[in-house]
């Protein structure tokens, strides 16, 4: 049937332009204008029951498609799929449809976040376009399920409690009956959960750490009772204390694979980051992202001679000295299809980096608002390095920003993607 009515509307359009020598199909705006065939639009996503294309929670009548202009961020056109017309005319240009459902919340219940989006899609005045390949939609949170076995809910009091959060200040909190999932937004790639309580009539807390945490995945962690010590003849020592464990799965729903189950995971112990009395606190050092070499473009080290580092796709850690020029040389043979720049510190806060125009995220091919605050800063050149074949990525100008906070470091995880692949490094700047 689709294909059916793209021939009917190519045949149209072929017909129009010679039924009439001295008329044109298209007169005034009209004549910068494009069509785009949506009949062949496909969204594509995957539930945890691996169904494409269907689901339970989500419906993809509910996804909304956008149609955005080059890097503009805010969509010429939008509409819910199931409305979409058959045709959507647009100005001539470049754009990129995107499809999502939900809204990326940092921490809220039954709340999944799904995002896709096309390649570069050129329109062409009085020309019919159409999008062959479906849009395949991602989700982009982290869903989280908590539960308790029946022995430790038997035990536990009413008030005991689970808080789970990746950004401190978005919690969730699953109480005793709490059945539903929750989502939190993928800041950072550690995950806290946090169990406190009375179970037995004792006091009891575990606070347990997630690390390596990825959007897309499912953690699944069923909180169980165990007891401290068991005497001789088989019964409890109440001496031992009370303990309370964890079991996790966690599962990547965007592919459907099990990535860890059954087995404990890590521990917080309470003094953590802590030291002696005459030993100074130990700040936290930042999760930065390692993940293994693939193909994809080259990133090298530049003027600062970084060598490529090892698999895991960590440049060598580079101690800043005074007026260093910091380059590193990203290459691709058939032009960049994604750049982006995540800032890992300790010290650069959201507040921090919004008073100079930037986020913690930077898309250097989509950098729609932050353009002139990249720009000014030389971290990008030509306002779009969408299609580029080279770019040299300078954090020079940044360097004295990051130098008035004195000792510590400071990570900068580079992904950047071409037809071949996406390669992703980290780059870690120490301040001594």
């Amino acid at each position: 049937m689709k294909k059916l009515i793209y021939i009917i509307m190519c045949t149209a359009v072929l017909f129009m332009s010679q039924s009439c020598s001295k008329e044109s199909p298209f007169s005034g705006e009209e004549a910068t204008m494009g069509q785009v065939i949506t009949s062949n639009l496909i969204l594509e996503f995957i539930n945890e029951d691996l169904q494409s294309r269907a689901g339970t929670d989500v419906n993809l009548a509910d996804f909304t498609v956008a149609f955005c202009k080059n890097s503009d961020e805010t969509p010429y056109v939008e509409y819910k799929y199931n409305e979409m017309p058959e045709v959507v005319s647009l100005p001539a240009g470049m754009y990129r449809v995107k499809a999502y459902y939900g809204k990326e919340v940092d921490a809220d219940w039954e709340s999944p976040y799904y995002y896709g989006i096309t390649d570069p899609v050129t329109v062409t005045a009085k020309k019919i376009t159409t999008i062959e390949k479906p849009i395949k939609c991602k989700l982009q949170n982290v869903k989280v399920t908590v539960e308790y076995n029946e022995e430790l809910k038997q035990l536990m009091s009413a008030d005991s409690k689970v808080d789970v959060n990746m950004v401190a200040s978005a919690v969730l909190t699953f109480t005793k009956d709490e059945t539903r999932s929750g989502f939190l937004k993928a800041e950072g790639t550690t995950m806290i959960a946090n169990f406190t309580g009375t179970v037995n009539g004792q006091q009891a807390q575990t606070d347990k750490k997630y690390s390596d945490v990825k959007p897309g995945t499912h953690y699944h962690i069923l909180f169980v009772y165990k007891a401290a010590g068991v005497t001789g003849d088989g019964t409890i020592d109440p001496t031992g204390g009370i303990k309370v464990n964890a079991q996790v799965t966690v599962t990547d729903i965007n592919d459907g694979t099990n990535l860890e189950g059954g087995g404990d995971d890590e521990y917080l112990e309470d003094d953590r980051n802590k030291g002696g009395e005459d030993e100074p606190d130990v700040p936290d050092t930042p999760d930065v992202p390692n993940p293994p070499a693939a193909a994809g473009p080259a990133i090298d080290g530049g003027k600062i001679a970084l060598s490529d580092g090892d698999a895991s796709g960590t440049l060598i850690p580079v101690t800043v000295t005074s007026g260093m020029e910091c380059v590193i040389k990203i290459t691709s043979a058939t032009g960049f299809t994604q750049f982006t720049a995540d800032i890992v510190s300790p010290n650069l806060s959201p507040e921090e980096l919004a008073s100079v125009g930037l986020s913690g995220h930077l898309d250097l091919c989509y950098p729609g608002e932050y353009a002139d605050a990249l720009e000014g800063l030389g971290l990008l050149q030509g306002g779009s390095y969408l299609g580029a074949k080279s770019a040299d990525f300078s954090l020079t100008g940044f360097l004295p920003m990051l130098a008035i906070f004195g000792p510590g470091q400071h990570s900068f995880v580079l992904t950047v993607g071409d037809e071949s692949g996406t390669t992703v490094k980290t780059l870690t700047l120490k301040f001594e």
